[in-house]
């Protein structure tokens, strides 16, 4: 039996990609949260290992604390990075949700479209049906 093709295929199918499209939206945010986070534990480590000079003139605390500042600005951008992102998730994810709502109820209205269709040939052929017969008992 052929395939019903119905009003809705089109955007049954215009929501699926939709769907698709934000799932691979999340997947990308979710490699660049992973590789941000990576990066924000090795500053983190970085910052720890980090021993203050014991003796040294001024300039040479001063450089070491600004180079400290540094790190930890370096740091805290990183992680205003990550929260960004996660926000950004979270916005997707919750079009994904809209969108997987919308692609369902295309599926089901095209569900629907579907049963018309074919209670309508059942009808058909049953009304068919009646005229061979009646036709067969006449002939």
């Amino acid at each position: 039996m052929a395939k019903i093709k119905t009003k809705f295929d089109s955007l049954v199918k215009l929501k699926q990609l939709k769907i698709s499209e934000i799932e691979r939206e999340i997947l990308k945010l979710n490699t660049q949260i992973s590789k941000a986070q990576e990066e924000l534990l090795q500053l983190q480590k970085e910052i720890s290992e980090v021993q203050f000079p014991q003796q040294g003139n001024f300039s040479l605390i001063t450089q070491f604390k600004m180079m400290l500042d540094a790190m930890v600005n370096q740091k805290n951008e990183k992680q205003q990075q990550i929260n960004f992102l996660n926000n950004q998730k979270e916005i997707l994810t919750n079009r994904l949700k809209d969108a997987n709502l919308e692609y369902e109820k295309m599926k089901y209205l095209q569900g629907e479209e579907m049963k018309k269709y074919i209670q309508k040939m059942k009808e058909k052929e049953s009304k068919d049906m009646d005229e061979i017969a009646l036709m067969l008992y006449k002939g």
